[in-house]
């Protein structure tokens, strides 16, 4: 029996997902990176001898995932021949009768969950995995309450597309409590659905840790991102995040200064020339509203050569106000996907934008409302449950 188990632990692909803050034209190189980042996850798996890979979620968008998609990330699984993969789908690849899932047959080595927690035993490493996977685009009750790992001898781990006890958490989405981890018998607790690396948590005796989603997508993900590397024996978890990410995405607020070559100087020592090249920044200029317009042009004009890409804006709290942070960034424009035609749903939010920015409202639930109603409109011939 195996002394202490090697694995990886990652999430939030979203392989053929559109939504890639930048401009169009960044739309296929971020998707390279993408893959580039997935390699390098399977080059881990073989250089340090990982025997378990488990995917917390969101492997896919499920709206927009190709066959050849899918195809090409089941062959490269299957080459992984001494790792044995787990596989929780989530928010964004729930396991529906439509599912990305289901449009190939999975390389031997690969086990997907679905619907509720069920467990793979594996005697000569000692070791039974659980798991649940979503099988409709929202829940319908927590996923941990009132379970108990067997308690035989084996090694108890779980992989869910979950968030613990979080106070932000969305309608359909129902986090998990830390006296049910506590009380789960599990020695280890593998979680996918945060943006970034939550670093390691325990509750009881149960360690937990989610690696964040492998690759940033917007200014809203900032900081490093990559996956979890990790040693379990029966009692005890060695975690540690390593980095892979391609890019990151840097956002600098800066007050505003009459002297616009004084802040082009204080952004490029605050840098270095590998990030600028590498990274995509955003510089949100605070201050009187009349001087920050005037300073965001000369300023991005200065910039543009010495970034791959950098875009100045105003801060939020000069802009659209009265709609609150959430509605406007749900509301920002959206352009054709690789500077094609841009789908339903953009030219939807497209319009309402402009609508939004037209008129004076005092209810801004009302124009969230209308956002919902008509996305979801858009999206009803996607199927919610798998029943």
């Amino acid at each position: 029996m195996a002394a202490c188990l090697r694995f990886l632990q990652c999430a939030g692909c979203r392989f053929d997902s559109p939504s890639w803050d930048g401009p169009e034209g960044w739309a296929a190189q971020r998707n390279q990176d993408l893959w580039q980042t997935f390699d390098a996850v399977l080059s881990l798996c073989e250089s340090e001898k990982v025997e378990f890979l488990f995917l917390t979620g969101d492997l896919f968008e499920q709206e927009y995932a190709r066959k050849e998609t899918v195809e090409r990330v089941a062959r490269l699984l299957g080459k992984l021949k001494d790792t044995k993969i787990f596989i929780a789908p989530g928010e964004k690849d729930p396991f529906v009768t439509t599912s990305a899932y289901r449009l190939v047959v999975w390389p031997s080595n690969v086990h997907i969950f679905s619907s509720r927690i069920s467990s793979v035993k594996i005697p000569s490493q000692n070791v039974t995995v659980y798991g649940a996977g979503w099988t409709a685009y929202h829940q319908d009750g927590p996923f941990l309450d009132g379970f108990r790992s067997m308690g035989d001898g084996s090694i108890p781990i779980m992989l869910l597309h979950a968030e613990v006890d979080s106070v932000n958490n969305t309608e359909g989405f129902i986090p998990i409590l830390p006296e049910h981890i506590a009380a789960s018998g599990l020695t280890y607790l593998a979680l996918g659905h945060q943006e970034r690396w939550s670093g390691i948590q325990k509750a009881g005796a149960t360690i937990w840790a989610d690696s964040g989603i492998l690759e940033a997508r917007s200014f809203g993900e900032s900081g490093p991102h990559g996956v979890i590397m990790g040693e379990i024996e029966q009692n005890s978890a060695q975690l540690e995040f390593r980095e892979l990410g391609q890019r990151r995405y840097i956002e600098m607020t800066l007050p505003i200064q009459s002297d616009i070559e004084s802040l082009t100087t204080k952004l490029l020592s605050g840098t270095s020339s590998q990030e600028r090249q590498r990274d995509l920044f955003r510089v949100k200029l605070s201050g009187p509203l009349r001087e920050v317009e005037a300073a965001v042009y000369p300023l991005q004009k200065l910039l543009a050569d010495k970034f791959h890409f950098v875009e100045v804006v105003h801060t939020e709290g000069d802009t659209n106000s009265q709609f609150g942070p959430e509605l406007i960034t749900q509301l920002k424009p959206m352009a054709g996907i690789g500077g094609g035609y841009p789908t339903l749903p953009q030219i939807y939010i497209n319009k309402l934008k402009d609508r939004v920015t037209a008129v004076d409202t005092e209810n801004q639930k009302h124009w969230e409302l209308v956002m919902k109603i008509g996305l979801a409109a858009l999206g009803q011939g996607r199927i919610d449950d798998e029943n």
